[in-house]
C-alpha cells in the first residue's frame, strides 16, 4: 500500500537540511513502496538504503554497526515476508538497543490485537498506511542525530 500523496510536492527545506546526508534504512515487502521511498527521500538530500525481508535487514544493520555507520532513522513495515518487524525489532532491541529507538514503523494493519500490544510495548512512533509522505518526512525531520 502507497503512500497518499505525490512525489510532486515542493520540498520543504528545513526538512532537506535534517536530512542531508542521513542515513535512512528502509525496510518492505512491497518493492513499488521500496522505490517510492528511495526517491522521495533522496530527494531530501538522505542516503536511503533498503531491504525487502526482516532477514535481510538484520544482515544489513550488523554491517552498519560493524562499520560504525550511523543511521538515522529505520523506517520498517511491520507485517512482511520473510521476518516481520516486529520479530526484527525484538531482534535489534536485545542486540543493537541503539538502533531500535531510532525505528519508525508502518502498517495496514494498525487496529489487529498483536500490533496494537506490539506497539504498547515498544513505544516506537508507527504510521498508518496508507500515510502522508510530509507526516514520514516530519518525524524524520523531528528525530535527533544518530550518537
Amino acid at each position: 500500500m502507497l503512500p497518499m500523496e505525490p512525489l510532486s510536492d515542493p520540498l520543504n527545506l528545513s526538512a532537506r537540511d535534517a536530512l542531508a546526508q542521513r542515513l535512512v534504512l528502509v525496510i518492505d515487502d512491497d518493492a513499488a513502496l521500496l522505490a517510492l521511498m528511495q526517491t522521495y527521500l533522496k530527494r531530501y538530500g538522505a542516503t536511503v538504503l533498503v531491504a525487502s525481508s526482516g532477514r535481510e535487514a538484520w544482515t544489513l544493520m550488523e554491517s552498519l554497526y560493524a562499520s560504525g555507520t550511523p543511521v538515522h532513522a529505520v523506517l520498517c513495515d511491520l507485517r512482511m515476508q520473510g521476518g516481520s518487524g516486529m520479530e526484527l525489532y525484538q531482534r535489534v532491541g536485545a542486540q543493537l538497543p541503539a538502533m531500535a529507538s531510532r525505528m519508525i514503523f508502518s502498517s495496514g494493519d494498525v487496529e489487529s490485537d498483536d500490533v496494537r500490544a506490539f506497539v504498547a510495548s515498544c513505544n516506537a512512533p508507527v504510521l498508518a498506511k496508507p500515510y502522508r509522505l510530509a507526516d514520514l518526512r516530519r518525524m524524520l525531520a523531528d528525530m535527533p542525530s544518530p550518537n
